[in-house]
C-alpha cells in the first residue's frame, strides 16, 4: 500500500515485519551442524535473514525510511549477540603456550559477510535518505531519528550524524578486511576444496628461529619473601583467525585486563546493557514518530520471526536436559598436556613418487631420505573446541617436539592428535599423516575409594600425578600404519610455569633483553603492603 501525507501525517505506512528466512538457517545448519545449536550461529542466521530481507524489500521500494531506521536499530541485537559469541570464541589467553579456539572456514566467511552486509545497508539507507523507499518525499521529511530521546530530523542533523558514525565504522571494517584479506580468501577457497582448508593449519608467518628465557622475580613486602622462576619457551605462532568487528573489540576490553570476573560477568552485563539500549531506542523511534494508522494484526510474518528469535532458548533447554540425563556430573580439572615425539612418520605423498625407481636408486641416499622425510607438526584438539599446534620438525621421520600446554578437561573429554606434513601443504597435496584419540579420564589412575578398600595394604599408594603414554599407534585411512607411533605425557601438576622440556641448541645471544616491572605498594606509616614483580626476558637465536 502506498503512503500519502494528510494534515502533516504520513498515512498508510505499512509496518513491515521482516521474515527471518528459514532457508538461510537451514544452510548454516547443513554446513556446520556442530555449531548450529550455539547462540552465535542462531544470531548470525537471524542477522543474515534480516539484512537480506531488508535489502530485497528496499530494492523493491516496499519499505519506508522509518522502517529502515528501525531495521538498523534491530540489527544491533543479533550483531551484539553474535559479537558476544565471538568474544568468547576469541577470548585472549593468559599464557604464551595456551590453546586457541577451533573454528571452521565457514565461521570466518559468515562473520565477514554479515558485517559487510550490515555496513553496506546502513550506509545505503542514510546516503539515499531523501529519496529512500516507499512513499512520497514528504514522508521522509516528516521522519525523525531518535537518539537518546532527542528527535533529530532524519534528513538533517540525524542524517549527518549517522553518515559520520557509519562512515567511520565502515572505514575501520575496510581496513580490517584489507589487513585480513589473505585469511578471507583462504577461508573462501577452503569452503570448496579439502586441500585448501589445510592452509588454515599453517601459521600466517614463518616462525622466528628464536628461544626466549624468562626469569620472574617476586617480592612480598609484607613477609619479605622473595621467589624466582625460570622458563624457556618459543614465541607463539600466529594463525589465521576470525576478523573481529568493532563490537567484539569493545567486548574484549576490560578495566584491568581480561580478568576472571570480567570474563564471567562483565561481558554479560555489558551486552545486556547494550541490548537494552538498542531495544529502548527502537521503541522510542516508533513512539516519537507520528505514524498515522498502523497495521497491528499478527499473522504468519510476525509469529515466525518471533519463534526463530527465541530458538536459542530451545538449544539451552536441550543442553540442560542432556547434561542431567547423561549420568554422573562430569568433573572439570586442569591438566598439562605434553606432546613429546613421534617415530617412523611417513609422508602421504612424496616428490619422488613421480619418478621411476631406477632414477631414484641413482640419487644420493641423503637426498632421498630428506625428500621422503616429512616436516611434521601435530594439531591437538580437545573436544573439538580448543586446539594447540606444535612447531614443525623439519625433514625428519622421528620429530621431537617436547611442547606443553595447560587445558581444562572433564571426565568426558576426548583429545584427538592429528599429524600433518608441511611439505605436502605447501604443494597443495593431501597432508594428513595419521591420528590417535586419547581419553584423559581413562589415562589417569584414580584414588581408591576408602569405603571399598580391602585393607590388604597398610596405606594405598596415592595416584600418580603424571602419566607417560609411549608408542601410541597412529591410524590413517582406517588402518594402523606399522611402526608409526607418537608419545605424550599427561600431568595434573600445573603449578610450575610451562617450559620447554629440552633446551634447544643456541647459536648466540641474547640479542634482545626486555625488563618489565610491576609494583603494587601501599604504605601505612612504616608498614608496607603489596608486592613487586620483575620479569626479564632474553631472546636467543637458535642454531
Amino acid at each position: 500500500m502506498s503512503s500519502e501525507v494528510i494534515d502533516g501525517v504520513c498515512q498508510g505506512i505499512s509496518r513491515q515485519v521482516f521474515q527471518f528466512n528459514p532457508d538461510i538457517s537451514v544452510l548454516l545448519v547443513r554446513f556446520s551442524p556442530k555449531d548450529a545449536p550455539s547462540a552465535y550461529w542462531s544470531m548470525t542466521s537471524t542477522a543474515f535473514s534480516l539484512i537480506i530481507s531488508s535489502i530485497v524489500t528496499s530494492a523493491q521500494n516496499e519499505i519506508t525510511l522509518l522502517d529502515a531506521i528501525v531495521v538498523v536499530y534491530v540489527l544491533l541485537l543479533p550483531v551484539l549477540a553474535s559479537a558476544f559469541g565471538l568474544s568468547e570464541i576469541m577470548a585472549p589467553q593468559s599464557t604464551k603456550n595456551s590453546t586457541r579456539s577451533v573454528h571452521s572456514p565457514l565461521l570466518i566467511v559468515a562473520n565477514w559477510t554479515r558485517s559487510a552486509f550490515t555496513y553496506s545497508f546502513a550506509l545505503y539507507v542514510w546516503i539515499s535518505a531523501p529519496t529512500f523507499g516507499q512513499g512520497p518525499p514528504e514522508c521522509n521529511k516528516a521522519t525523525f531519528f531518535i537518539f537518546f530521546g532527542a528527535s533529530l530530523p532524519a534528513l538533517g542533523s540525524g542524517r549527518y550524524l549517522n553518515l559520520a558514525v557509519w562512515s567511520i565504522l565502515t572505514l575501520t571494517f575496510v581496513w580490517r578486511s584489507l589487513k585480513g584479506a589473505r585469511t578471507i580468501f583462504i577461508s573462501l577457497h577452503a569452503l570448496f576444496s579439502k586441500t585448501a582448508s589445510q592452509a588454515l593449519l599453517r601459521p600466517k608467518h614463518s616462525a622466528e628461529n628464536e628461544v626466549h628465557r624468562e626469569v620472574v622475580r617476586r617480592k612480598n613486602f609484607v613477609t619479605g619473601e622473595t621467589t624466582q622462576t625460570n622458563r624457556l619457551f618459543r614465541p607463539r605462532q600466529i594463525f589465521h583467525e576470525l576478523l573481529q568487528g568493532m563490537a567484539s573489540h569493545i567486548l574484549g576490553w576490560a578495566p584491568s585486563g581480561t580478568g576472571r570476573w570480567y570474563r564471567l560477568f562483565g561481558k554479560a552485563i555489558l551486552i545486556t546493557f547494550l541490548s537494552i539500549w538498542a531495544i529502548v531506542m527502537t521503541e522510542l523511534q516508533l513512539a516519537l514518530n507520528d505514524q498515522g494508522a498502523i497495521n497491528n494484526e499478527w499473522g504468519f510474518g510476525q509469529i515466525l520471526p518471533l519463534v526463530l528469535t527465541i530458538s536459542p532458548l530451545f538449544s539451552l533447554w536441550e543442553s540442560f536436559l542432556s547434561r542431567h540425563s547423561s549420568g554422573p556430573t562430569s568433573k572439570s580439572r586442569k591438566i598439562r598436556f605434553s606432546i613429546r615425539k613421534a617415530s617412523n612418520l611417513q609422508r602421504p605423498q612424496c616428490e619422488l613418487d613421480f619418478y621411476p625407481p631406477e632414477f631414484v636408486d641413482k640419487m644420493p641416499e641423503a637426498e632421498v631420505d630428506k625428500a621422503r622425510a616429512p616436516s611434521a607438526f601435530a594439531v591437538i584438539t580437545i573436544d573439538e573446541r580448543e586446539m594447540y599446534t606444535t612447531y614443525e620438525a623439519h625433514n625428519t621421520t622421528d620429530p621431537e617436539w617436547e611442547e606443553s600446554f595447560d587445558v581444562e578437561v572433564d571426565d568426558l573429554s576426548t583429545v584427538v592428535i592429528r599429524v600433518f606434513d608441511r611439505k605436502c601443504i605447501d604443494r597443495g597435496w593431501t597432508s594428513f599423516i595419521g591420528f590417535t584419540t586419547i581419553h584423559p579420564f581413562t589415562a589417569f589412575p584414580h584414588a581408591v575409594d576408602p569405603a571399598v578398600y580391602s585393607g590388604e595394604e597398610e596405606n594405598p599408594a596415592p595416584p600418580s600425578k603424571k602419566v607417560d603414554l609411549d608408542d601410541i599407534p597412529l591410524v590413517r585411512d582406517g588402518h594402523t600404519v606399522p611402526n608409526m607411533t607418537i608419545g605424550i605425557s599427561l600431568s595434573s601438576d600445573t603449578k610450575a610455569p610451562i617450559s620447554l622440556l629440552v633446551a634447544p641448541p643456541i647459536l648466540h645471544g641474547p640479542k634482545i633483553e626486555r625488563v618489565e616491572r610491576r609494583v603494587n605498594l601501599v604504605k601505612f606509616g612504616n608498614r608496607k603492603m603489596g608486592s613487586k614483580k620483575e620479569t626479564t626476558t632474553r631472546v636467543y637465536e637458535m642454531s
